[in-house]
Protein backbone atom coordinates (compact mmCIF):
# COMPACT_ATOMS: atom_id res chain seq x y z
CA UNK A 1 0.00 0.00 0.00
CA UNK A 2 1.48 3.35 -0.94
CA UNK A 3 1.65 6.14 1.60
CA UNK A 4 -0.83 8.20 -0.45
CA UNK A 5 -3.50 5.50 -0.27
CA UNK A 6 -6.01 5.92 2.52
CA UNK A 7 -7.01 2.86 4.53
CA UNK A 8 -10.42 1.37 3.77
CA UNK A 9 -12.90 2.36 6.51
CA UNK A 10 -14.44 -0.60 8.34
CA UNK A 11 -17.06 -1.05 11.06
CA UNK A 12 -16.12 -3.84 13.44
CA UNK A 13 -18.73 -5.82 15.37
CA UNK A 14 -17.60 -8.04 18.21
CA UNK A 15 -18.49 -9.15 21.70
CA UNK A 16 -15.10 -8.82 23.46
CA UNK A 17 -13.66 -5.29 23.65
CA UNK A 18 -10.05 -6.39 24.22
CA UNK A 19 -10.19 -8.68 21.18
CA UNK A 20 -11.78 -5.92 19.10
CA UNK A 21 -9.02 -3.51 20.06
CA UNK A 22 -6.29 -5.99 19.13
CA UNK A 23 -7.93 -6.93 15.83
CA UNK A 24 -8.46 -3.24 14.98
CA UNK A 25 -4.75 -2.58 15.50
CA UNK A 26 -3.70 -5.58 13.39
CA UNK A 27 -5.97 -4.56 10.48
CA UNK A 28 -3.87 -1.43 9.96
CA UNK A 29 -2.53 0.02 7.72
CA UNK A 30 -4.79 -1.33 4.94
CA UNK A 31 -8.01 -1.09 6.94
CA UNK A 32 -9.19 1.41 9.55
CA UNK A 33 -11.79 0.35 12.08
CA UNK A 34 -13.66 3.63 12.42
CA UNK A 35 -16.31 2.31 14.80
CA UNK A 36 -16.68 -0.80 16.93
CA UNK A 37 -20.09 -2.22 17.89
CA UNK A 38 -20.47 -4.55 20.88
CA UNK A 39 -24.00 -5.98 20.49
CA UNK A 40 -26.64 -6.89 17.94
CA UNK A 41 -28.95 -4.21 19.37
CA UNK A 42 -26.26 -1.54 18.96
CA UNK A 43 -25.64 -2.75 15.39
CA UNK A 44 -29.35 -2.28 14.60
CA UNK A 45 -29.25 1.25 15.98
CA UNK A 46 -25.87 2.40 14.64
CA UNK A 47 -25.36 0.72 11.24
CA UNK A 48 -28.00 2.75 9.36
CA UNK A 49 -26.27 5.98 10.41
CA UNK A 50 -22.76 4.72 9.71
CA UNK A 51 -23.59 3.23 6.30
CA UNK A 52 -25.31 6.47 5.27
CA UNK A 53 -22.13 8.39 6.11
CA UNK A 54 -23.40 9.92 9.36
CA UNK A 55 -22.11 9.73 12.92
CA UNK A 56 -23.55 6.69 14.71
CA UNK A 57 -25.46 8.46 17.50
CA UNK A 58 -24.02 5.83 19.81
CA UNK A 59 -25.36 5.56 23.33
CA UNK A 60 -22.35 3.45 24.33
CA UNK A 61 -19.20 4.89 22.74
CA UNK A 62 -15.93 3.05 23.16
CA UNK A 63 -12.31 3.73 22.32
CA UNK A 64 -11.78 0.79 19.99
CA UNK A 65 -12.52 2.53 16.67
CA UNK A 66 -10.84 5.69 15.44
CA UNK A 67 -14.16 7.60 15.39
CA UNK A 68 -13.14 8.99 12.01
CA UNK A 69 -16.50 9.36 10.31
CA UNK A 70 -15.27 11.48 7.39
CA UNK A 71 -15.85 8.56 4.98
CA UNK A 72 -18.59 5.91 5.18
CA UNK A 73 -17.48 2.35 5.87
CA UNK A 74 -16.79 0.06 2.93
CA UNK A 75 -16.96 -3.10 5.05
CA UNK A 76 -18.80 -4.38 8.11
CA UNK A 77 -16.84 -7.16 9.80
CA UNK A 78 -18.44 -9.40 12.44
CA UNK A 79 -16.58 -11.53 14.92
CA UNK A 80 -17.30 -15.21 15.38
CA UNK A 81 -19.52 -14.46 18.37
CA UNK A 82 -22.26 -13.21 16.03
CA UNK A 83 -24.71 -15.80 14.75
CA UNK A 84 -24.71 -16.07 10.93
CA UNK A 85 -28.48 -15.40 10.93
CA UNK A 86 -27.93 -12.12 12.78
CA UNK A 87 -25.44 -11.01 10.12
CA UNK A 88 -27.85 -11.97 7.34
CA UNK A 89 -30.66 -10.05 9.03
CA UNK A 90 -28.56 -6.89 9.45
CA UNK A 91 -27.40 -7.06 5.82
CA UNK A 92 -31.01 -7.42 4.60
CA UNK A 93 -32.09 -4.44 6.69
CA UNK A 94 -29.23 -2.04 5.97
CA UNK A 95 -27.17 -2.94 2.87
CA UNK A 96 -29.29 -0.63 0.71
CA UNK A 97 -28.50 2.36 2.96
CA UNK A 98 -24.90 2.59 1.72
CA UNK A 99 -24.12 4.73 -1.31
CA UNK A 100 -21.32 2.35 -2.42
CA UNK A 101 -21.07 -1.44 -2.22
CA UNK A 102 -20.10 -2.70 1.23
CA UNK A 103 -18.41 -5.99 2.11
CA UNK A 104 -20.35 -7.89 4.77
CA UNK A 105 -17.90 -10.26 6.42
CA UNK A 106 -18.50 -12.72 9.22
CA UNK A 107 -16.51 -15.33 11.03
CA UNK A 108 -17.42 -18.98 11.05
CA UNK A 109 -18.69 -19.79 14.56
CA UNK A 110 -17.51 -23.36 14.04
CA UNK A 111 -13.94 -22.09 14.02
CA UNK A 112 -14.03 -20.80 17.60
CA UNK A 113 -10.93 -21.89 19.51
CA UNK A 114 -11.24 -24.61 22.11
CA UNK A 115 -9.87 -23.65 25.52
CA UNK A 116 -7.81 -20.56 26.18
CA UNK A 117 -7.14 -18.13 23.36
CA UNK A 118 -3.41 -17.73 22.75
CA UNK A 119 -1.49 -14.49 22.23
CA UNK A 120 -1.41 -14.94 18.44
CA UNK A 121 -5.16 -15.46 18.08
CA UNK A 122 -5.96 -11.88 16.98
CA UNK A 123 -3.19 -11.98 14.37
CA UNK A 124 -4.51 -15.28 12.99
CA UNK A 125 -8.04 -13.89 12.77
CA UNK A 126 -6.82 -10.73 11.05
CA UNK A 127 -4.87 -12.74 8.48
CA UNK A 128 -8.11 -14.55 7.58
CA UNK A 129 -10.10 -11.29 7.55
CA UNK A 130 -7.56 -9.59 5.30
CA UNK A 131 -7.61 -12.49 2.81
CA UNK A 132 -11.39 -12.13 2.46
CA UNK A 133 -11.35 -8.31 2.37
CA UNK A 134 -8.47 -8.18 -0.13
CA UNK A 135 -10.23 -10.66 -2.42
CA UNK A 136 -13.37 -8.50 -2.28
CA UNK A 137 -11.35 -5.32 -2.95
CA UNK A 138 -9.37 -6.89 -5.79
CA UNK A 139 -12.54 -8.40 -7.28
CA UNK A 140 -14.12 -5.00 -7.91
CA UNK A 141 -15.79 -4.31 -4.54
CA UNK A 142 -19.21 -5.72 -5.39
CA UNK A 143 -21.96 -6.02 -2.79
CA UNK A 144 -22.99 -9.65 -3.09
CA UNK A 145 -23.11 -12.54 -0.66
CA UNK A 146 -21.86 -12.41 2.89
CA UNK A 147 -18.18 -13.29 2.93
CA UNK A 148 -16.91 -15.79 5.50
CA UNK A 149 -13.43 -15.90 7.01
Amino acid sequence: MSSSTQPIPVVGCGKIPAMGKSISQHLRPEYEVTHFILSYEAAEAELPHLLAGRNPQSQTPNEIGTNNYSRPPRAVVFGRGYDPHQVEELKKKFASVAKEPVAWVRGNPGDLPVGAVGPDYAQLIVADMKKVLNKWRDGGEKDEEILVY
